[in-house]
């Protein structure tokens, strides 16, 4: 356990509250500290209290405490870890036609779509960790100017060998001049994107790369999508997934690994959390501000996972 979900980081606050049962007897408790268990502190009164009194249950003994100090994840950034940003935006036909005024890619440069709204959201916070703050900028789901037949991935720029932009307003710029050329098609595949991002994200040394994809939620390749997560979890990287619209965002959060552990078709089971769902609507009031940090707030765990996973692997 992380002593970040055990006591918030604090090891001196005595907040780790204890309760024994014997059956459906409750024998007492005790509380204490991180530091407590870690120094080996060997015996914890079990102390119960009902009506205005107490009585002693006796003893439990610590048998064995174990600390495992690891990499955070301001050290890797101090150590030099660099954070690349990536989006990826769903362009399938079920985003309705963007020339209508319901179409979740309705493009208004007055009042920016949720597209618009969630990536611009998004970029104000990112934009710290990523120092050189430009983005690849990539999209699925289409028949573009750039490409034969429906594309489950291309740059939003069409130049595959160079998909990154001089900042988030090339991105938006870039969208929104593509908008009109592109013919929005299906189904809704994620896996070919994680797969290229994943095997770009392997290639650059000493990077991090968060990829956030944006999309309506009418997935279609749900195990290959699955497969290609669990197969990355070694991978520098995480996935933020947005919600955009009001679709059943189910497989979204089945995607999530704070709900479950996501099984490959191998039946091997991702060793880490390296995807986050947020659904937009919830902030679409206006709390752009909480909805960057929801995005956002499980990146260092992830990072710090993935070093873990990284030390042993080499070791």
């Amino acid at each position: 356990m992380y002593l970040r979900a055990l006591c918030g980081g604090d090891m001196g606050a005595k907040c780790i509250a204890i309760d024994v049962f014997s059956g459906d007897d409750e024998m007492g408790g005790f509380v204490t500290s991180a530091m407590q268990l870690i120094d080996g502190v060997g015996e914890f009164e079990l102390i119960l209290n009902k009506k205005g009194k107490s009585k002693s249950f006796g003893y439990v003994c610590l048998d064995r405490c174990e600390f495992t100090p690891i990499k955070t994840f301001l050290e890797h950034l101090q150590a030099g870890l660099e954070i690349n940003i990536a989006f990826s935006i769903d362009f399938t036909d079920s985003n309705g036609n963007c020339r209508l005024p319901n179409s979740l890619h309705h493009y208004d440069p007055v009042y920016p779509n949720a597209y618009i709204q969630a990536m611009l959201a998004v970029s104000n916070v990112v934009q710290e960790y990523d120092r050189k703050r430009q983005y690849a900028a990539y999209g699925f789901g289409a028949e573009t100017p750039f490409t034969k037949g429906t594309s489950f991935f291309f740059p939003l720029n069409g130049n595959t060998s160079d998909p990154v932009l001089p900042g988030m307003q090339a991105v938006i710029d870039t969208y929104a001049q593509l908008l009109p050329l592109l013919n929005f098609s299906g189904p809704t595949n994620l896996a070919p994107t994680i797969r290229r991002v994943v095997e770009k994200a392997r290639r650059e040394t000493g990077v991090y790369t968060i990829l956030i994809v944006l999309t309506d939620g009418d997935i279609t390749d749900e195990q290959p999508t699955i497969d290609e997560i669990v197969d990355a979890d070694d991978a520098p990287l995480s996935i933020v997934f947005i919600g955009i619209g009001n679709a059943d965002f189910s497989f979204m959060y089945d995607l999530d690994g704070d709900y479950q552990c996501l099984r490959h078709t191998r039946d091997r089971g991702t060793r880490r959390d390296l995807v986050q769902f947020v659904p937009y609507r919830l902030f679409d009031g206006g709390e752009q501000t909480l909805f960057a940090a929801a995005v956002l707030e499980e990146i260092p765990q992830q990072v710090e996972d993935w070093g873990e996973i990284v030390d042993r692997d080499f070791s």
